[in-house]
């Protein structure tokens, strides 16, 4: 949710600093993803982007000492300049860490599911 109300300092908290995205043709670090999500809401605000419901599907975690990795289906509705979408499908695969108590992403891949 903190995405959808552009807070990236909620999100930079939640990312180890070595984090890295991957995408189909390139590898980001944690300040590239984060200025990535800032333009990808940005121009979904500028079209009129909106999403009405989010929820999760075929979450999947597994726990490995102080590691986890953990996928999911991100499912959206909504609509882009008043036309109406359903059921949009996005394959997420994270890694986490666990330092000094807290929980951090070190690594995260979106795919779009056509």
């Amino acid at each position: 949710m903190a995405e959808f109300r552009l807070d990236t300092a909620t999100i930079s908290a939640m990312m180890d600093e070595r984090f890295m995205s991957i995408d189909l043709g390139s590898i980001g670090t944690k300040q590239q993803e984060l200025k990535g999500i800032h333009e990808n809401i940005s121009l979904r605000l500028k079209n009129n982007h909106v999403v009405d419901s989010l929820y999760l599907d075929d979450v999947h975690i597994q726990v490995f000492d102080n590691t986890a990795v953990v996928t999911f289906i991100s499912v959206t509705k909504g609509r882009i300049n008043e036309k109406p979408f359903e059921n949009r499908r996005t394959r997420m695969y994270d890694v986490w860490i666990k330092r000094n108590g807290k929980w951090k992403a070190v690594s995260s891949q979106v795919s779009p599911i056509r």
